[in-house]
Formats: structure tokens, C-alpha cells, sequence
């Protein structure tokens, strides 16, 4: 910036809010950063709540899933949407959302898990956890991942909304207490909630009679770490080609370090050619021909 104009507009070098689509990015990445989490009322608008919903009711296998500290058998999951339906694509590569995560953990990021789950009434609360301790890195360390709930139904105290521990994301000298008090996240159909990775969170009871509570869970993580569903197996390669460069990038088809014997790997989906076309077994020919040329 011209150090000229600064001295006669003093507001000219201060850094201006991110805006996506309306949204204020730097606001949003600044209350994850301080309290954890951030929630975000009508992300998405009813027509595309019932769009989701229908491609969850038609196009999705799901399955009764117990995890963390439930048992009652009235949690049902659907994990690796990416290889089950196209349906959802385009939530993953919305403006918004990307600009958070990457506000979060940083630009190279990869799709960590994807999942759709449907919370029975008569299910238990789970047990605080911290999705971020499945890898063994010593805290305090940088963010690396960063976890996004849409709600399709509403989301609230009876049916079970999410429990948040606030703040609990820098208490890197404790251990996950299950009696800490906890934030309860109620959200409208169609709102958001994204939080740090290292949170203390925790699925809430539904002791309501009849509510179900549908949601659509999306967690990136950094890219040089290896992701909790591996997506470069789990979505079968024709489905990939068909995919936009970014969301093939988001599934780790993307040139870290060497890439695949120095090719990128989206030219190896492409073209299923692993050994780089220049390599040969007689490679002292080349240097030889070369030595002859330089004399």
C-alpha cells in the first residue's frame, strides 16, 4: 500500500472483514477461535433443506450405529456419503463454508468425515469427546481440524441437540471432564454450527415421543494428515473423475510432496498411468547419450 495514501487516510491499512455471499467470514472464524464454536441461523434456505432431505430418504444406506457412550440402538448413520450420492456435493464446496474452514486450519484442507445421521426419541446422551485426540499430537497445537453440523430438522433440548463445552478447545492441561457444565446448541432447520476440533462436545438425549433429530455432519482436517474415512478409497474412481477439480481435491487427490512418482494424482485418476512416462530401467542410456552430446 502507498505509504502516502496511508498518512492521509489512516483507515487505509487497516484489514477489512472477509464478506462471503453476506456472511462475515472474519467474524465467524474469530468466534471459533476464542470460544470454539460459531452457529449460523438459515444457512441454508427450506428449498434446499427438503432437496437434502429427499436425496437422504432416497439415495442413502443407512444403518443402526453405536458410538460413544450409546448403547439403546436408536442412533442411525450413514458415514462416506461422497461414495453413496452426488446429492450433497455441492454443500461441501459452498463459498461459505469453505471459507471458514480454511479461516480455521488453513487453505489445504481434505473432507474428513461425511456423515448423516438420525437421532431416534429414546436415545442417550453421549459422552464428552474431543474428535481431534484421534491423532497423537501433544497439545497445545495448531488447529487442524474443524467440524460443521447443518440441522434438517430442528434441532433442540427435547430432541437432543448438541452439548458444547465453551472455551474447552485451549484446556490443554486437562482431560475431558463428563460433569462440566455444557452450552445446548438449539438450531432451526437449515442453521449451522462449526467448532474447533478439540472441543468438548457431545450428542444430547431425545426424550421427546415422536421427534426425530436428522442431521448432516461435515469435518475437514488438514491435509497432511490422514483423514478418518479415507475418501481416495471409499468413493470408487469413476464417481471421482465426474467430480469438480476442488471437491477431487477436498477428497485428497491432491500434489502432496511427490505426488504419485512426481505426477499430480488428479492426472493419475485421469489417465491410470502410475509410473511417470519419462522413467525407463536402462537409465544410464540417457546419461550416456548425454555425456556423448557434451563432448
Amino acid at each position: 500500500m502507498d505509504r502516502e495514501k496511508s498518512k492521509l487516510d489512516p483507515d487505509a491499512s487497516v484489514k477489512q472483514d472477509l464478506v462471503v455471499n453476506g456472511l462475515n467470514i472474519t467474524q465467524r472464524v474469530s468466534e471459533i477461535e476464542d470460544r470454539g464454536y460459531t452457529v449460523i441461523p438459515d444457512f441454508i434456505g427450506p428449498d434446499v433443506v427438503d432437496r437434502i432431505r429427499h436425496v437422504f430418504n432416497t439415495e442413502v444406506p443407512i444403518t443402526e450405529m453405536r458410538a460413544i457412550g450409546t448403547n439403546t440402538g436408536r442412533t442411525f448413520r450413514s458415514h462416506n456419503l461422497l461414495g453413496k450420492t452426488r446429492g450433497v456435493d455441492f454443500m461441501f464446496l459452498d463459498s461459505r463454508l469453505r471459507a471458514i474452514v480454511e479461516g480455521v486450519i488453513g487453505p489445504r484442507t481434505q473432507v474428513n468425515v461425511t456423515t448423516l445421521f438420525n437421532v431416534l426419541p429414546g436415545e442417550t446422551r453421549q459422552f464428552l469427546h474431543q474428535d481431534d485426540g484421534l491423532w497423537p499430537i501433544p497439545r497445545p497445537h495448531p488447529h487442524f481440524l474443524c467440524n460443521a453440523l447443518l440441522a434438517i430438522d430442528d434441532h433442540d433440548i427435547e430432541n437432543g441437540c448438541t452439548h458444547l463445552v465453551p472455551y474447552s478447545h485451549k484446556w490443554h492441561d486437562r482431560r475431558v471432564d463428563q460433569n462440566v457444565e455444557t452450552a445446548r446448541i438449539e438450531m432451526k432447520s437449515g442453521s449451522i454450527v462449526f467448532w474447533e476440533g478439540g472441543m468438548w462436545h457431545a450428542g444430547g438425549a431425545n426424550t421427546s415421543v415422536d421427534r426425530e433429530r436428522l442431521g448432516f455432519f461435515m469435518s475437514h482436517v488438514v491435509w497432511y494428515l490422514r483423514p478418518q474415512e479415507i475418501q481416495l478409497v471409499s468413493v470408487p474412481r469413476e464417481q471421482v473423475r465426474e467430480m469438480p477439480e476442488k471437491l477431487q481435491r477436498l477428497l485428497g487427490y491432491h500434489r502432496f510432496g511427490l505426488g504419485v512418482d512426481g505426477r499430480d494424482p488428479i492426472d493419475v485418476l485421469n489417465d491410470g498411468i502410475v509410473v511417470h512416462p519419462g522413467a525407463k530401467v536402462r537409465w544410464w542410456e540417457d546419461v550416456a547419450h548425454l555425456d556423448a552430446m557434451s563432448q
